[in-house]
Protein backbone atom coordinates (compact mmCIF):
# COMPACT_ATOMS: atom_id res chain seq x y z
CA UNK A 1 0.00 0.00 0.00
CA UNK A 2 3.28 2.25 1.01
CA UNK A 3 4.29 1.97 -2.56
CA UNK A 4 1.06 3.00 -4.21
CA UNK A 5 1.14 5.95 -2.12
CA UNK A 6 4.65 6.55 -2.87
CA UNK A 7 3.97 6.46 -6.14
CA UNK A 8 0.74 8.66 -6.25
CA UNK A 9 3.01 10.99 -4.21
CA UNK A 10 5.71 11.27 -7.18
CA UNK A 11 2.98 12.04 -9.49
CA UNK A 12 1.50 14.75 -8.12
CA UNK A 13 5.00 16.73 -7.42
CA UNK A 14 5.64 16.03 -11.47
CA UNK A 15 2.10 17.02 -12.22
CA UNK A 16 2.88 20.33 -10.29
CA UNK A 17 6.51 20.86 -11.33
CA UNK A 18 4.88 20.59 -14.98
CA UNK A 19 2.59 22.90 -14.62
CA UNK A 20 5.09 25.32 -12.72
CA UNK A 21 6.87 25.16 -15.96
CA UNK A 22 4.10 25.25 -18.41
CA UNK A 23 3.04 28.70 -16.63
CA UNK A 24 7.25 30.77 -16.36
CA UNK A 25 7.18 29.47 -20.25
CA UNK A 26 4.13 31.29 -21.09
CA UNK A 27 4.84 34.12 -19.42
CA UNK A 28 8.03 34.44 -20.76
CA UNK A 29 7.08 34.02 -24.27
CA UNK A 30 4.09 36.15 -23.70
CA UNK A 31 6.57 38.65 -22.64
CA UNK A 32 8.46 39.33 -26.22
CA UNK A 33 12.00 38.20 -25.34
CA UNK A 34 13.36 36.65 -27.83
CA UNK A 35 16.91 34.88 -27.10
CA UNK A 36 20.41 35.67 -29.01
CA UNK A 37 20.97 32.77 -31.68
CA UNK A 38 24.44 32.14 -33.76
CA UNK A 39 21.79 32.27 -36.76
CA UNK A 40 19.66 35.31 -35.52
CA UNK A 41 21.97 37.35 -33.53
CA UNK A 42 20.46 40.57 -31.95
CA UNK A 43 21.34 43.92 -33.23
CA UNK A 44 24.13 45.93 -31.74
CA UNK A 45 23.56 48.36 -29.20
CA UNK A 46 23.49 52.12 -31.04
CA UNK A 47 26.55 54.02 -29.49
CA UNK A 48 25.90 57.16 -28.15
CA UNK A 49 28.88 60.26 -27.55
CA UNK A 50 28.83 60.93 -23.72
CA UNK A 51 27.24 64.29 -22.76
CA UNK A 52 29.52 67.52 -22.26
CA UNK A 53 30.03 67.86 -18.44
CA UNK A 54 29.78 71.15 -16.87
CA UNK A 55 33.56 72.04 -15.60
CA UNK A 56 33.53 72.49 -11.35
CA UNK A 57 35.16 75.26 -10.42
CA UNK A 58 38.00 75.23 -7.83
CA UNK A 59 37.49 76.65 -4.60
CA UNK A 60 39.49 79.14 -2.85
CA UNK A 61 40.77 77.34 -0.07
CA UNK A 62 40.82 73.74 -0.20
CA UNK A 63 41.84 71.75 2.61
CA UNK A 64 43.50 68.56 2.06
CA UNK A 65 42.12 65.11 3.51
CA UNK A 66 45.29 63.71 4.13
CA UNK A 67 45.74 64.29 7.84
CA UNK A 68 42.60 61.38 7.75
CA UNK A 69 44.76 59.25 5.81
CA UNK A 70 45.33 57.38 2.57
CA UNK A 71 41.87 57.14 0.51
CA UNK A 72 40.36 59.91 1.82
CA UNK A 73 38.47 62.45 -0.57
CA UNK A 74 36.77 65.72 -0.06
CA UNK A 75 32.93 65.39 -0.84
CA UNK A 76 32.11 68.32 -2.99
CA UNK A 77 30.58 71.81 -1.49
CA UNK A 78 31.29 70.35 2.12
CA UNK A 79 33.94 70.65 4.27
CA UNK A 80 33.79 66.75 4.73
CA UNK A 81 36.34 63.95 3.92
CA UNK A 82 34.89 60.67 3.40
CA UNK A 83 37.01 56.84 2.74
CA UNK A 84 34.45 54.42 0.78
CA UNK A 85 35.61 50.96 1.09
CA UNK A 86 34.12 47.51 2.13
CA UNK A 87 34.23 43.84 0.72
CA UNK A 88 31.84 41.37 -0.51
CA UNK A 89 31.37 37.37 0.71
CA UNK A 90 29.89 35.01 -1.34
CA UNK A 91 28.49 31.73 -0.09
CA UNK A 92 26.15 28.62 -1.22
CA UNK A 93 24.88 25.05 -1.30
CA UNK A 94 23.54 22.88 -2.61
CA UNK A 95 21.49 19.62 -1.55
CA UNK A 96 18.47 17.83 -2.41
Amino acid sequence: MSNLMARTARRARLRTAAAATTLALAAFSASGVRGQTLTDPNPPAKWTPPRAVAKAHPAAAQKSCSGYGAGFVRVPGTDACVKVGGWVTVEGSGGR
